[in-house]
């Protein structure tokens, strides 16, 4: 077992700076995509494919992490994934054409992939329980800064620069978390690391690519029935095959749906799922509901999400004290309520309404979000063994790309159904509210789950003492 830090935050900044670039990629180009579009003399909605291979080789790589890190160690997986990550997004500045861009864009997405789990088990392994709340905090908050800062950024730059330039921006990045990485990432590795199972892989991978390609034909109409019902096909004999590969090979299963049966760490899973798919929506469903629903300005929406950003950036200051004070149960419980009824809340903007008061209407939001997603990521790994560590960690990650995939579609879905049944060629500001208030509603239905913790969960974690006779009160 690696020494504990003596310091938790150097080692969560440099986490939470990678997952942030990550979450910046993957929202920074679509702003560009006219420009590129020009350049390479394609239609934009042609480049619509570079963002999607990005996720697809985001989620068939995000099982093999735990492998890896286990096999050649977290400090050269995570190097090796930063310096991929800018070795790709320089390919993708130098590209030249569209098959170049895209076949880039999947390596930026396949080292991606690598860098968050790879990097939430290095901070777990090397984080005392005491601190561990407040690391992760540290960690997950750069995050939700991405896709609110990656439009604004890929904005300004395709408009006053040259778009390759929102892709050599990753290079001193890469090299300055690249070297960080060497001075305080710990090397955590196994003695008898777990055999890589080929076959298990491909079929998982490709279960995962046709289930993400099916949620991201869904915000695209006009697609024919024959492709949705040769995708459901590929998921149905993938799955098939991948659950018998996994019953009779002899391996570890890449994804352990075992680890669901740990109290903690479901409600982790299953809480967290439902919460993304809520706010994993909202960069992608507010922007598009204040601009055309209620006739704000580009601008202005980006301050809106700009300003629910920040307030949930500075939120980790306050996530340690109040599990400390309230307690896991309590928290995601009451906070989940809170969470939900925020986001119900963006049903009823107006246009009437200033930009300054929708933005604290966010922001209330934010801040509330900031909390829930802190907490849900803390009290995973409450109770799990160390040694369950990486698969649980890539378990939660895969899922929860899945989670902003069905989050976003089920969007769109809702938004267009509202539309059609209406009659309005057009989305209106009510069909935006009838999809918030579906994604609140999700929101809203992880806190039945919260019900199943015991009131002591995860006292160590928080540093919460009950008054009451239970394992926390007594320790």
């Amino acid at each position: 077992m690696p020494p504990r830090t003596t310091s938790y935050r150097p080692l969560s900044v440099l986490v939470g700076l990678a997952y942030f670039m990550d979450q910046l990629d993957s929202t920074i180009i679509a702003p560009a995509l006219p420009q590129i579009a020009v350049a390479f003399g394609v239609s934009p909605l042609n480049l619509d494919l570079t963002m999607t291979v990005y996720l697809l080789a985001n989620v068939a790589i995000i099982p093999l992490s735990g492998l890896l890190a286990a096999r050649f160690g977290t400090r050269t997986v995570f190097q090796a994934s930063l310096i991929l990550f800018a070795v790709s997004s320089a390919l993708c500045g130098f590209a030249q054409s569209l098959p170049a861009l895209v076949a880039a864009r999947v390596l930026q997405g396949a080292s991606a992939a690598l860098m968050m789990p790879v990097g939430r088990m290095a901070i777990i392994h090397a984080t005392s329980k005491a601190d561990l709340v407040a690391a992760l905090a540290w960690m997950i908050t750069p995050a939700m800064l991405g896709p609110l800062v990656g439009p604004l950024l890929g904005g300004v730059i395709a408009t006053y620069s040259d778009w390759r330039w929102i892709f050599f921006l990753n290079l001193p990045l890469g090299l300055a978390g690249y070297l960080f990485a060497a001075r305080v990432m710990p090397q955590v590795a196994d003695e008898a690391p777990p055999a890589f199972d080929l076959r298990q892989w491909l079929w998982l991978a490709l279960l995962l690519v046709a289930g993400a390609s099916l949620l991201w034909l869904v915000r695209h109409p006009g697609i024919s029935p024959a492709v949705y019902a040769g995708l459901v096909a590929v998921v149905v004999v993938s799955g098939t095959a991948y659950v018998r590969r996994v019953r009779g090979g002899g391996h570890p299963p890449l994804l352990d749906f075992a680890l669901l049966k740990v109290p903690t760490f479901s409600v982790s899973f299953w809480g967290g799922c439902l919460v993304r798919v809520g706010y994993g929506a909202l960069p992608f469903l507010l922007p598009l509901q204040l601009q055309l629903g209620l006739g704000f300005t580009a601008i202005e929406s980006g301050v809106v999400l700009l300003a629910s950003g920040l307030v949930a950036f500075v939120t980790k200051t306050f996530t340690a004290r109040i599990l400390a004070h309230f307690g896991f149960r309590s928290v995601i419980i009451w906070n989940g309520v809170l969470c939900g009824l925020a986001l119900a809340l963006c049903a009823a903007f107006q246009a009437s309404w200033s930009v300054a008061l929708i933005a604290l209407l966010a922001s209330v939001g934010g801040f509330f979000r900031a909390i829930q997603l802190n907490a849900l990521a803390a009290i995973a790994y409450a109770d799990l063994p160390r040694r369950s560590v990486a698969p649980a960690t890539s378990l939660n990650t895969t899922f929860q790309q899945f989670a902003v995939m069905i989050g976003i579609s089920l969007s769109v879905t809702v938004v267009n159904l509202s539309a059609w049944a209406a009659q309005r060629p057009h989305p209106g500001g009510g069909d935006y509210a009838a999809a918030f208030l579906l994604l609140a509603a999700l929101v809203l239905a992880a806190v039945p789950v919260a019900l199943r913790l015991h009131p002591g969960a995860g006292h160590e974690l928080s540093g919460h003492r009950r008054a009451s006779g239970s394992p926390a009160g007594r320790a």
